[in-house]
């Protein structure tokens, strides 16, 4: 199937199944080291997007920090899946999140104990690998069993409420450009996850591991989909 007709189908949903069932095998058959290899492939796969964002940002000629960082985010929840809330503006920016449409697909699938891993670790890489100087303080996490999640952004200073809302501006204005659909951030995580699994777990570990995890994505979400999300993982996801 072409690419354009499928893509809008993939969201939030697919992204974390396809994580949740990588981490589910990847348990299966190697119990804590599978878990650890998992950890690492995460912290691969957010570091990976913090350097996107990073390029796209110096190529605009910004510097990197972290109200740069805001800018260059490379998904929205355009179907409102999450509820985010802004809880201050100034002098720091902190959101909390007391609903999330990632932490609702995992609890779905009973996938929740993997979700909790890719909460500990996908964050605060984001930042690293967008600029390892700066950095997020997350007090609260909604897999972790807290009633929200919520984020401090280090350095995220704005005089005014307004300077805040013109960089939101903005960033709607940039998003045709910074913005990547969930079949490309599905099959990053699928890229990661196995590259991170091959030098963790061994080849023929990853491609038993990934097969499972593609069956039973298959069984759930379809051919099409499936077909799809194998095809986007094979992208290089640091170019821009």
């Amino acid at each position: 199937m072409i690419r354009e007709k499928i893509a809008p189908e993939f969201y939030i949903e697919d992204h974390a199944l396809i994580y949740g069932l990588l981490g589910k095998y990847a348990e299966e058959a190697h119990g804590e080291a599978g878990l650890d290899a998992l950890a690492k492939g995460t912290i691969l796969y957010s570091r990976e997007r913090g350097i996107r964002m990073a390029k796209r940002a110096l190529a605009d000629g910004r510097e990197l920090n972290m109200q740069t960082y805001l800018l260059y985010g490379e998904w929205a929840d355009t179907r409102k899946k999450t509820s985010i809330q802004v809880s201050r503006i100034v002098p720091d920016f902190l959101n909390t999140v007391p609903q999330c449409a990632w932490n609702d697909s995992w609890l779905k699938y009973g996938l929740g104990k993997y979700g909790a891993v890719y909460c500990t670790h996908c964050d605060k890489n984001l930042v690293h690998g967008f600029n390892p100087a700066e950095t997020v303080e997350i007090s609260s996490v909604l897999t972790h069993g807290h009633p929200s999640c919520e984020f401090n952004w280090i350095g995220a200073n704005f005089r005014t409420e307004q300077e805040f809302f013109d960089l939101m501006k903005l960033k709607g204005e940039i998003s045709h450009y910074t913005m990547k659909d969930f079949l490309y951030h599905s099959g990053h995580v699928l890229s990661a996850l196995r590259r991170a699994f091959y030098l963790e777990l061994g080849v023929p570990e990853t491609e038993r591991i990934c097969h499972k995890a593609l069956d039973e994505f298959r069984c759930i979400m379809g051919d099409a989909k499936c077909d799809a999300l194998e095809a986007e993982a094979e992208l290089d996801f640091l170019e821009i």
